[in-house]
């Protein structure tokens, strides 16, 4: 018997697509996204001072905080902060009375010391910082304009049930980048600034550049969001039929290292409390992708029985 011809890729319509057609339906949507991008970007361009005072606000937050708790210890000013965390959590049961603490909190964190404040140590730092942050938010603003562009591309190649998950992968892969990158804003930067000021020598002061500052917080926020992305990507793959729950723990022990390797590149600096950062939340993500593979995935007929022999 020969073998059956390859299964060619069609569009919406059911007309196969030659090669040329996929490079330009890619350029097409490449082109979508780019331009949502832009608006994006310019309308982020307006709140960029906004913008950069939120993307400061943990390192104040951090300088705050050791001046306030005095302590010399990285574990007793990470200790420090746990226990403001949920003395914050308690206040927020008690809005009345929690008032003024939080007045006084947005009172202090107007009046870092001059030794601690960002630099810009070129002319053109903030006009570089507020392109930055401007093409950032129009990523931002644009995730479900890029994401459904992917997706829409990836599209001509599935079955017509798969082609189903566009709208819900869409919606689930904005949601789960949001929660990667607030996850990096309100817990690994405080936790991971708060430890690397604790690490300055007695009489020794931290100066930290601006640019480099920005950069630093941006990569994270980016790097958690991408990472969050592999429950999706589990759902995807385990809907198509590529991947299911007995595979991926099979391949646990291999993923974990994967997935050291993966933080290595991702976090912006080469320390291992960066690293170790993202790596044990990834690894959770990847226990939390075998139950969505187990429940969510594509479910496989059951087995055929054997044949009865014969009789004779």
């Amino acid at each position: 018997m020969s073998p059956a011809p390859p299964q060619r890729t069609r569009n919406s319509k059911g007309a196969e697509m030659p090669f040329l057609d996929h490079l330009e339906e890619l350029r097409w949507r490449l082109l979508k996204s780019i331009a949502a991008i832009i608006i994006g970007a310019i309308l982020s361009l307006v709140y960029s001072k906004e913008l950069l005072g939120f993307l400061t606000y943990p390192y104040e937050n951090a300088v705050i905080s050791m001046e306030t708790a005095g302590e010399e210890s990285p574990l007793g000013a990470l200790q420090g902060m746990f226990n403001r965390w949920f003395k914050s959590a308690a206040a927020v049961l008690e809005p009345v009375s929690a008032a003024p603490a939080a007045d006084s909190l947005a009172a202090q964190a107007y009046s870092l010391p001059p030794n601690r404040r960002l630099q810009a140590l070129k002319p053109t730092t903030y006009l570089m910082l507020s392109m930055q942050i401007a093409l950032m938010g129009g990523l931002v603003l644009a995730l479900p304009v890029v994401f459904y562009q992917f997706w829409r591309f990836v599209a001509p190649g599935l079955m017509p049930k798969e082609r189903r998950l566009v709208v819900p992968i869409v919606v689930l892969s904005v949601v789960c980048f949001l929660i990667g990158a607030a996850f990096a804003y309100a817990v690994v930067l405080p936790t991971g600034l708060l430890f690397f000021l604790s690490m300055e020598p007695h009489g020794m002061t931290s100066q930290w550049a601006v640019e480099e500052y920005i950069s630093f917080v941006l990569w994270m926020l980016v790097g958690f969001g991408v990472v969050f992305e592999l429950p999706v990507l589990a759902l995807f793959l385990s809907r198509v039929g590529l991947i299911n729950a007995d595979l991926m723990r099979r391949m646990r022990r291999y993923a974990i290292v994967l997935i050291f390797i993966i933080s290595a590149i991702l976090t912006p600096s080469p320390d291992p409390i960066s690293q170790a950062l993202m790596a044990v939340p990834l690894m959770g993500l990847y226990e939390i992708s075998i139950l969505i593979c187990r429940f969510g995935g594509k479910k496989r007929p059951p087995p055929e029985p054997d044949p009865e022999p014969d009789e004779q």
